[in-house]
């Protein structure tokens, strides 16, 4: 299992997965990854040409930490990567199995405009 930061782009998840140390935890048992959409999106364009154009809230995003209390991981993610589908991809790309998931929406990561003009590349429609 694995913690870090997503988006989904043509149907594929991206971003960045990486252990964690249970040591890490914080005051209430979380144990969260250090990357940050904003700061890690200029990696994702250097590797994909077509995010070049895009904010990184401009494309479906998320995060999975873990909770050290529960043992599972907390999937945060836009509202329009909740379906089981996508969610198995995300699980996928961090190593997790579903039985150790806990997906939440989170208005956090909310995607915004022009969302209707680049959905048809992201594979979202």
């Amino acid at each position: 299992m694995k913690i870090g930061i997503f988006w989904f782009l043509q149907k594929q998840v991206i971003g960045i997965a990486h252990p964690f140390n249970l040591n890490d935890a914080d005051s209430i048992g979380l144990i969260d990854s250090p990357y940050t959409h904003v700061d890690y999106w200029k990696n994702m364009q250097s590797v994909y040409a077509e995010l070049r154009h895009y904010e990184y809230e401009q494309i479906p995003r998320g995060r999975v930490i873990f909770d050290a209390n529960k043992g599972k991981a907390i999937v945060y993610m836009d509202k329009k990567l909740f379906n089981t589908v996508t969610a198995t991809k995300i699980y996928d790309f961090f190593d997790i199995d579903s039985e150790n998931a806990i997906p939440r929406k989170d208005p956090h990561y909310r995607t915004y405009e022009p969302y209707r003009v680049c959905r048809r590349l992201f594979y979202l429609s």
